[in-house]
């Protein structure tokens, strides 16, 4: 089978396609014939060597990905050569008491398609039964690649770290990228009054459509913090979405209201940020780290992409076999939403 393996760490020149060993479902597993796969910044980390749990090269990359049920181990039930699913890239025990739990997230062995073992950039991938969802009809397989990573990410960040209610008031920064375009609509949908921030008047716009109330553009406005309260009569919003990282935190622990709430996850500009803690003491902030959600999340929002509530945004599509364009495209300042690869 063809896939895309980075050859060292490096650029995104270090991707070639080759030729590798179509893999072989063991027993509980099921075959993937790969339709499209996501890109994922965390992709760009892994790449430049800055992931330390990843295997050395050469690697197949890919956190997110869909496709089609190619071939069944023995013992797989519930599925069927030709059902179109998307991939849940968690894997985990199933044993232990987080997994038992539900807070499968939380498993202590969890591992991640694509990081720590070749990933989505393939003609086809091999996975336990319980890591593929049922495609709903309405999506195509770019679509359902883009879509179920970012919005399990948002939607845990949102739902279920943040205690998002209904009237409440959401910052979301830097609302461009995959999983901020997410958070965007899934705050809408539970019912928040949305203030994005994003870097152009075009990509405002985009943003505006999405269902964002109202949208600072942080290149005219670099202390965005301060148009956002002047947006708020000056308190603040309840909860910020923050994402970026280094370059924002401060400003975002700023934009929140005196017992306000920041949900961090992400740090693609620095994982190490400089905070004035009497701006969290004294205006008894909430700082909740997120990572990533579990698969009971996955039924409670599913259902709003397979009715069209919640739409993946889409920067662009390219073939398997121009993915050094497609990383360069992941990491440009100008991207809105999801870079996806075409396996066909």
């Amino acid at each position: 089978m063809r896939a895309a393996r980075i050859s060292a760490f490096g650029g995104p020149e270090v991707f070639g396609v080759t030729e590798v060993p179509t893999p072989e479902p063991a027993p509980g597993e099921v075959l993937v014939r790969i339709r499209a796969a996501a890109l994922n910044r965390a992709d760009i980390n892994i790449r430049e060597g800055r992931f330390p749990e990843a295997p050395p090269p050469p690697m197949t990359l890919g956190v997110e990905g869909a496709g089609v049920v190619a071939a069944l181990g023995d013992g797989v039930t519930g599925l069927s050569v030709g059902d179109r699913v998307v991939i849940n890239p968690m894997l985990v025990c199933d044993a232990c008491e987080f997994c038992r739990s539900g807070r499968d997230s939380e498993c202590r062995g969890l591992q991640v398609v694509g990081e720590h073992f070749d990933g989505t950039y393939a003609e086809y991938i091999a996975l336990p039964v319980r890591n593929l969802i049922p495609a709903p009809d309405r999506l195509s397989d770019t679509q359902l690649a883009a879509g179920l990573v970012a919005y399990l990410t948002a939607w845990h960040m949102l739902k279920t770290r943040g205690g998002l209610r209904r009237g409440e008031s959401v910052l979301v920064v830097g609302a461009g990228s995959g999983v901020a375009s997410a958070a965007v609509q899934v705050a809408k949908a539970l019912g928040a009054t949305v203030i994005a921030t994003t870097g152009s008047e075009r990509k405002a716009e985009r943003v505006r459509a999405l269902g964002a109330d109202e949208v600072v553009d942080y290149r005219a406005e670099p202390d965005f913090h301060e148009a956002v309260r002047k947006l708020t009569g000056g308190d603040g919003v309840d909860l910020v979405h923050e994402t970026v990282g280094e370059a924002t935190v401060q400003k975002s622990v700023l934009a929140a209201r005196h017992g306000g709430r920041v949900l961090g996850m992400g740090s693609h500009t620095g994982r190490y940020a400089e905070l004035d803690l009497w701006s969290l003491y004294r205006r008894e902030i909430t700082f909740i780290g997120c990572h990533t959600g579990n698969r009971a999340e996955i039924a409670e929002f599913l259902p709003l992409l397979a009715d069209g509530s919640l739409t993946p945004v889409l920067d662009s599509v390219h073939s398997l076999e121009d993915a050094v364009a497609a990383q360069a495209r992941l990491a440009s300042s100008d991207r809105f939403g999801k870079v996806v690869l075409s396996v066909d």
